[in-house]
């Protein structure tokens, strides 16, 4: 991944988990209290906006930080990192639920 330019890959992915639940700006705005103006800025990559920012986001779009952040991190720390927790993190709470329940049927054996 290219990281000459952050701010466009994190509005990128916002703009991605936006439309992946069906909100308009407006909507996200009336949820986050952030200005309309604002979001479309961060989507565009032209402001990456606060920490602050980033959580309401990301509460908006039920999403954890790691997901918008993990293609920006070094490889080595990517390598670090078991690619199956971060699989496991983009999965429903309820596909998350039924895993749990199948590996504890496993342990049990």
């Amino acid at each position: 991944m290219d990281k000459s330019n952050i701010n466009e890959h994190i509005g990128k992915i916002f703009q991605e988990y936006r439309q992946k639940n069906s909100l308009t700006q407006n909507q996200v705005a009336e949820i986050t209290g952030l200005e309309p103006r604002h979001i479309s800025q961060i989507e565009r990559g032209f402001s990456k906006g606060s920490i602050d920012t980033l959580l309401k986001l990301c509460n908006a779009y039920k999403i954890t930080p790691d997901i918008v952040l993990y293609d920006l991190l070094d490889d080595d720390v990517k390598d670090s990192v078991s690619i199956y927790d971060e699989k496991f993190k983009k999965l429903s709470k309820r596909d998350k639920e039924a895993i749990l329940n199948l590996i504890d049927f496993f342990l049990k054996k």
